[in-house]
């Protein structure tokens, strides 16, 4: 009870949002710490082939847990990592990365600020229940939201997550994919 209410009095407005379509380099790293080992690779990447730090040049970063219907070894998760690329940037993939389309669309969003002092991943439950019980259209493929659960990481219609500084301070943007 103590996480959520913690939870709450960290998270922003519910909005509904449009991602534009947009060209990204993307990777996808299996182990035990993957969101770590996916940021410090795309970012090694974005300095070695445009000279740039994650966020500089218009660049956003987004992650998102892919496993459903993969096998995966004990102790791991499987999690992409996309970085948009600056308009008319020429930069080609590699062993590890690869230059994608990500299409963009609609997405129900919240931040969560200071995300890794508080339990966050109890706001992807606050904002599945927000969709659904304001009968949004989602792309999730589920009927309830506790039937969502083991349909909620696919590359067809990922939830994202964003981590950004704004005012000095961290934040965590969620996506959920909508109609």
């Amino acid at each position: 009870m103590r996480a959520k209410r913690l939870l709450k009095k960290r998270l922003g407005l519910i909005t509904l949002v449009e991602l534009p379509k947009a060209t990204v380099a993307s990777c996808e790293v299996t182990s035990g710490d993957p969101e770590r080992e996916s940021a410090e690779m795309m970012a090694a990447w974005l300095h070695a082939n445009l000279g740039l730090k994650p966020g500089e040049g218009g660049t956003r970063s987004f992650g998102f847990d892919c496993h459903k219907g993969r096998e995966i070894p004990e102790g791991c998760r499987i999690y992409h990592q996309y970085v948009t690329l600056p308009e008319g940037s020429r930069a080609a993939g590699d062993e590890r990365v690869s230059i994608k389309e990500f299409p963009g669309g609609r997405f129900a969003r919240v931040a969560v600020h200071d995300p890794f002092s508080c339990d966050f991943p109890l706001a992807w439950s606050v904002l599945l229940q927000w969709v659904f019980r304001h009968k949004i259209p989602h792309r999730l493929g589920c009927a309830s939201a506790k039937d969502c659960y083991s349909l909620f990481s696919n590359e067809e219609s990922p939830c994202l997550e964003e981590i950004y500084s704004a005012n000095g301070e961290e934040y965590m943007a969620m996506y959920l994919p909508i109609k």
